[in-house]
């Protein structure tokens, strides 16, 4: 069997084209995503003659990091699955079940608003904007960790699951958890360490680190869920990797910049102010004169003499400026640039949420609903049970409750129970009390509408309801027995 170094360097040859399109792509828009090979903090990374190419990724992430982590708004919900509900022989959850989800769903949402998930979900988008993959590793303290393509080589089998995948990482020679060789480059000196996760026969991940073709102590595990979840904007049957949103417009951006660069060459020559004087032109040293002039000084000479050497070239800088123009409408429109849907502000409204993904989802032609689902669900899934196994969270059976993701279409998530709770109160103002009592389950009713607001701990359970009311009807007893028991305290004894 070989070593993962081996197997790395086998698989490396698979991912290099993809790797050489995925830097030019960097290069075009945000370079230090992908920095050239070999590079060093030291060097300068490339610098392209625009900026239209890093506003479009810039712009597209942010809008996309709005969309799956709707700031202040849950971006889930826990439910049963319905094969387990009818087998149960009930339509939905009873009202405590409901009210136990929406509380769970808080403490995951403080858990990710406390790690500041938004920071890593933003760069990550933006290596799959640009080069198409990103590898996010969900570690013990439930922190996010993204890796480059450059970081880590992937085989996927014929529908696209993950068969196994090398992460390279050179780590400081202080934490290596063994002693071995140490390598110095750019007068820093690190360890070559590779994490292996192989997919076994029974569907789990085995997983285990190497150093110096060793296998560290205490690296091997085995997970149903794996912690590393491989990402893709776009996929292409039968490739390990995914194509980014910039190679799809990449002769766009390689046009806009050659022409910025000839646009800034043709206005830096039409800037230039050179003065032309005829050979054994009359007046002493009248070329002299004119170089050390100031501004609205007179020197004496003749007009004919002196010439200003004009640029001509015109129609061409005309030319170059109206591609430069078409083509940075053609990527403001592809990149969103031009939506004004969004507004600047904390919090937005379910409407805007929506009509927000609509637009994503027509845009992108369906990357943003596989984002909302593969990224979003695997990460949840994952916290959940490292969240379950840290007692930070009740320990829930895996197969009687699954997240359901409410971004993508389903934008409106929890609003749209508020609407139906609302639609349901008007029903049951027609109805008149005694039959809406009779017929209607109020607790359910309120139950949903709370959660929907995110307000799950002011609803009451039915233990608590019945208490109050045996308490209110103790109460009245009370009120109406007290003037009866004075009165027969007043009535003398015979």
């Amino acid at each position: 069997m070989p070593s993962a170094k081996e197997r790395y360097n086998d698989l490396a040859l698979r991912r290099d084209p993809f790797l050489e399109r995925a830097r030019d792509s960097a290069a075009l828009t945000l370079p230090s995503l992908l920095p050239p090979e070999g590079h060093s903090y030291t060097q300068s990374l490339p610098e392209p003659y625009q900026g239209m190419g890093a506003r479009c990724v810039v712009n597209l992430a942010s809008r996309l990091l709005t969309a799956l982590l709707p700031p202040g708004q849950t971006f889930f919900k826990l439910v049963i699955p319905n094969e387990i509900l009818i087998q149960s022989g009930q339509l939905s959850p009873n009202a405590d079940v409901e009210r136990g989800f929406a509380l769970a769903e808080k403490l995951i949402m403080s858990e990710i608003d406390r790690l500041n998930w938004r920071t890593a979900t933003n760069l990550s988008i933006q290596l799959q904007i640009v080069t198409g993959n990103a590898l996010e590793y969900l570690g013990p303290d439930n922190q996010l960790r993204v890796y480059r393509l450059d970081q880590y080589v992937i085989e996927r089998d014929l529908t696209g699951a993950v068969k196994e995948i090398i992460i390279h990482q050179k780590i400081p020679p202080d934490i290596s958890p063994v002693k071995t060789e140490v390598r110095s480059d750019m007068g820093h000196e690190f360890v070559d360490m590779f994490t292996w996760i192989q997919r076994n026969k029974r569907g789990q991940f085995e997983v285990h680190q190497e150093i110096d073709d060793k296998i560290v102590p205490k690296s091997k595990g085995v997970y149903e869920k794996s912690p590393f979840i491989p990402l893709r904007w776009s996929l292409v049957p039968g490739e390990d990797y995914g194509r980014g949103k910039v190679e799809e417009h990449f002769p766009d951006l390689q046009a806009l910049d050659g022409m910025a660069k000839a646009l800034l060459d043709g206005s830096a020559m039409a800037a230039r102010h050179i003065y032309m004087v005829r050979p054994n032109a009359a007046g002493a040293n009248l070329r002299r004169r004119i170089a050390e002039a100031n501004n609205g000084e007179v020197v004496v000479g003749n007009l004919e003499d002196v010439n200003m050497l004009q640029f001509t070239n015109v129609t061409g800088l005309q030319i170059a400026s109206e591609e430069v123009r078409r083509l940075t409408e053609v990527l403001a429109s592809a990149f969103l640039l031009n939506s004004g849907l969004r507004r600047d502000a904390e919090r937005v409204t379910a409407t805007e949420l929506r009509m927000m993904a609509e637009e994503l989802e027509g845009t992108l032609g369906g990357v943003y609903s596989m984002m909302s689902q593969e990224m979003q669900r695997a990460r949840l899934e994952r916290l959940m049970i490292q969240m379950i196994e840290q007692e930070q969270l009740p320990p829930f059976e895996a197969d009687l409750i699954e997240p359901q993701i409410t971004t993508g279409l389903e934008a409106l998530g929890r609003e749209q129970d508020v609407n139906r709770v609302q639609a349901a109160a008007q029903i049951v103002q027609m109805l008149g009390p005694e039959m809406s009592l009779d017929y209607v389950k109020m607790p359910d009713l309120l139950t949903k509408a709370f959660n929907g607001l995110g307000l799950p701990q002011v609803v009451r359970s039915e233990q608590e309801a019945q208490q109050i009311r045996q308490q209110r009807q103790m109460a009245q007893a009370a009120q109406q027995m007290g003037p009866q028991l004075a009165q027969q305290l007043e009535e003398p004894t015979e």
